[in-house]
């Protein structure tokens, strides 16, 4: 579905990602983790068109997006929830839920049709609708971004850090979703720094350093991997890694 290849991308003169190659295939749960700074976030930006690379390819369904505008990539199927500035804050959870199907342009009633597949899958949204997002809990929030991507009807939902800084009750709930998601069929490109949660709920991971990528499995296979424990399930990481 996603093919990316000899990814390079740059903040001013600083390189942040170097030579990032990577697919994901329909149907999957693919996480990137890594230490803060690893490039993660840069590297969903330049799959949504947000940050430039300078060279490599990005192939989306076969169709070559490098170079375009986000907008007509979201148009592909690529929606992304970012980490922060999820929801609109003065405008109500509907007119979040709207502005997520803007360019789709359904009618009034497939919107209310798409609307109420959002609601049952966050039945708590139904009993907000009304109130200016802002007002929500930061679970409600992740889920009402949640929802406003599904408006957009994705065909590959990038998440970034959709647990950062929430109650570990609400994490677990997170989860739960993300992988119900994946049930329901849409495939999902997953940055997490809750590493444990992330590779339990993977299919394939891989594991960005200083913006190379320097390992990759199965979720259960990095696990169990005496270097990722080491380095992400425990509590002396430092950054280094054998290249």
């Amino acid at each position: 579905m996603l093919k990316l290849k000899n990814i390079d991308a740059f903040f001013g003169k600083t390189q942040v990602l170097r030579h990032v190659t990577l697919h994901v295939e329909a149907g999957e749960i693919v996480s990137l983790i890594g230490a803060n700074g690893s490039g993660k976030t840069t590297l969903l930006n330049v799959i949504s068109g947000l940050h430039p690379s300078r060279n490599g390819s990005r192939v989306f369904l076969n169709v070559e997006t490098r170079g375009m505008k986000p907008e007509k990539i979201v148009a592909l199927g690529i929606l992304q929830v970012p980490e922060a500035e999820k929801v609109f804050n003065p405008l109500t959870l509907l007119e979040n839920l709207e502005l997520g199907a803007y360019l789709r342009r359904p009618d009034r009633v497939k919107l209310a049709e798409e609307m109420e597949k959002v609601f049952q899958l966050f039945p708590i949204l139904r009993e907000r609708k009304d109130q200016p997002a802002g007002t929500l809990s930061g679970g409600e929030r992740q889920m009402l971004a949640l929802g406003k991507a599904l408006m957009g009807q994705p065909k590959l939902l990038m998440l970034d850090e959709p647990s950062l800084g929430l109650a570990p009750t609400v994490v677990s709930e997170i989860f739960h979703i993300v992988r119900s998601l994946n049930d329901r069929g849409i495939t999902i490109l997953l940055v997490e720094q809750n590493a444990k949660e992330a590779l339990r709920i993977s299919h394939r991971t891989y594991v960005l350093d200083t913006g190379r990528i320097v390992l990759s499995g199965s979720g259960q296979e990095l696990l169990n991997n005496d270097e990722v424990k080491r380095a992400f399930l425990g509590k002396d990481y430092r950054g280094k890694w054998e290249r």
